[in-house]
């Protein structure tokens, strides 16, 4: 349920912060990972939602990194 309520509020730039900030605290930021790297490919997705997930790879998994900056510069 929480990441079919995240797919709609991550496409506003305003809000992906907090979304994010809210994953962190709740010790879930694999379920956070997985949210961003499945909006990556809606038609209504931002930059925002590329530079978060590189944010998160770079803090929670540094091994798919530099992945994701080659696939996506």
């Amino acid at each position: 349920m929480a990441a079919v309520a995240g797919s709609y509020i991550i496409v506003h730039p305003d809000h992906l912060e907090e979304l994010i900030h809210h994953y962190e605290k709740y010790g879930v930021p694999d379920e956070m990972i997985a949210l961003l790297e499945s909006s990556m490919h809606m038609e209504r997705a931002h930059i925002g939602i590329f530079t978060e997930l590189g944010v998160m790879y770079a803090k929670y998994k540094p091994e798919k990194l530099m992945e994701h900056i080659r696939n996506y510069f």
